[in-house]
């Protein structure tokens, strides 16, 4: 599932800018090594046939969390999917068929089908009534490979073929992880294997704050990992990763203080674009160098676990309203820190004007502070 410029997506803590996908969820256990699994061979035959009465190859397999899933489509939610839920974190060598022998949970499975003028799809889900052979192979360190039999006849549906389902939403090219594919599994995989080459000592427990940003086809796509994990000595330490989109794919090209927050010093040090593309990046960058100062000054920010930072620029680009939001770890749970700035662009830098309410913001067309909506108490971003 590629990423989609313009949609957030927030697991747990909070996104980070705007045009971005932010997730918190850990990548697979163990860490593995990118040259260590293999994709299917040119023997294999590729998994099609057809889901609800459409033709359907598969583009892409991923098994996580006791699910395969097959996709076609490269959009955040596939064209057509077929997802078979086995209850299984650890599928390697077995078999899996319906009806079952009598023993076991039966699988469930679930035919996704996005209908004309739909972005979301449609889904039926079965709990009987369907044939399924499906049959793993050993395990490897990216994937495991796998063939599968399914008929769902009143479902109009029907798959066979073989492939390699990856753990989460990465890509294998030659054996080898695909370090150019945008999605936050491939960057926490990618976080987790820099950490334990550069940081043997430290066990990393869990990610946070993962952020995939692009600005525009003519700059490069960043990205930022955090990870928290304990050291020999049995302390907590905190790894905050920035990453930029190279030539050879995604590279750690900063580590932040425990101090610091990631909107405040941005991997790019100018864009390339229109004029709101360009402003409001720099406004931005102002706004986090201010709420990195405001957590300092309250102590939090070694405890911040997710930012977010988003401004609303006037018509002419003079002024922003930017709001910002951190998820900061306590001793009872989580507490969101919030902070609103007005500020104005004097040509040469943007600069700090005043503080806003939570419900104020810049009129796009006069420049004036208008009252309007608050953030949501749902969820901590800005």
């Amino acid at each position: 599932m590629a990423a989609i410029v313009s949609i957030v997506l927030v697991a747990t803590g909070c996104s980070d800018e705007p045009a971005s996908i932010a997730a918190t969820e850990p990548a697979p256990e163990p860490i593995p090594k990118a040259q260590s699994s293999s994709a299917p061979s040119a023997n294999d035959q590729p998994v099609a046939g057809q889901i609800r009465d459409s033709q359907f190859i598969a583009e892409q397999a991923i098994f996580t969390h006791g699910t395969l899933e097959l996709r076609q489509g490269s959009e955040f939610f596939a064209d057509l999917a077929a997802e078979i839920v086995i209850f299984d974190e650890n599928p390697a060598k077995k078999t899996y068929t319906v009806p079952t022998d009598g023993t076991g949970i039966t699988p469930h499975l679930r035919l996704n089908k996005k209908l004309e003028d739909q972005s979301t799809p449609d889904q039926q889900t079965l709990v009987s009534d369907y044939q399924l052979k499906l049959v793993f192979g050993e395990s490897e360190a990216l994937g495991v490979p796998f063939t599968i039999e399914l008929t769902a006849a009143k479902n109009q549906t029907e798959l066979q073929g073989s492939g390699f389902a990856t753990f989460g939403d990465i890509k294998v090219s030659n054996g080898r992880l695909n370090r150019r594919y945008e999605s936050l599994d491939t960057l926490n995989l990618l976080a987790r294997q820099y950490a334990a080459e550069s940081y043997p000592d430290v066990i990393v427990e869990k990610t946070f704050g993962t952020t995939l940003h692009t600005s525009g086809n003519a700059n490069p796509s960043t990205a930022f990992v955090g990870l928290e994990g304990r050291a020999s000595d049995d302390h907590v330490i905190t790894l905050k990763l920035q990453f930029l989109m190279e030539q050879n794919g995604w590279e750690v090209v900063n580590e932040l203080a425990a101090n610091q927050i990631h909107p405040a010093h941005p991997v790019l040090k100018s864009l390339k674009g229109d004029l709101r593309t360009v402003e409001g990046a720099k406004a931005a960058h102002v706004a986090g160098q201010r709420f990195e100062s405001h957590l300092q000054q309250q102590l939090v920010v070694s405890d911040t676990r997710g930012t977010s930072i988003r401004c609303y620029l006037t018509k002419t680009a003079d002024k922003a309203s930017c709001r910002a939001a951190a998820n900061v770890e306590t001793s009872d749970g989580r507490d969101c820190q919030r902070q609103n700035y007005l500020l104005t662009n004097q040509g040469a830098e943007w600069v700090y004007e005043s503080d806003l309410l939570p419900t104020q913001s810049v009129d796009y067309k006069s420049g004036k502070v208008i009252e309007g909506r608050g953030p949501s108490k749902y969820s901590c971003s800005a």
